[in-house]
């Protein structure tokens, strides 16, 4: 796997990014992690991963405004997006909705269903 699969996993909680991480990381896929939206919103400028895997719920830069900011830099481009959260309200539920290649994986998660996730969605990008 290339350069062009890498994957950045954002959340506060850093067994929730060791957990991800790992999974990913025995599929193949390079991963990056960081601990909250500004440091993830930084990285994204940076090293522009295929795949971005957040909380909502975020110190210095909570996921909904993240993913704003992220489709604002990529134009809308292709980039999946996934949200993983203890709980979405319906307002949040709304706006993931209304994003292109975004969606909600309610916390618990199954880490093979995320990877089943990120593998057709590069699946269907070659």
């Amino acid at each position: 796997m290339g350069n062009s699969n890498k994957i950045l996993i954002i959340d506060d909680e850093a067994p929730i990014r060791r957990v991800v991480a790992l999974k990913l990381q025995k599929s193949g896929y390079p991963v990056i992690t960081a601990r909250n939206g500004e440091e993830g919103l930084r990285i994204i400028q940076d090293q522009k991963p295929a795949v971005v895997i957040t909380d909502i719920n975020m110190p210095k830069l909570d996921g909904k405004h993240l993913c704003e900011k992220t489709r604002a830099l990529t134009e809308g481009g292709d980039i999946l997006i996934i949200i993983l959260s203890g709980q979405i309200s319906p307002d949040d539920n709304r706006w993931v909705k209304d994003m292109k290649n975004a969606e909600f994986m309610p916390k618990p998660f199954s880490p093979s269903r995320l990877l089943n996730r990120i593998e057709q969605y590069f699946d269907v990008r070659e």
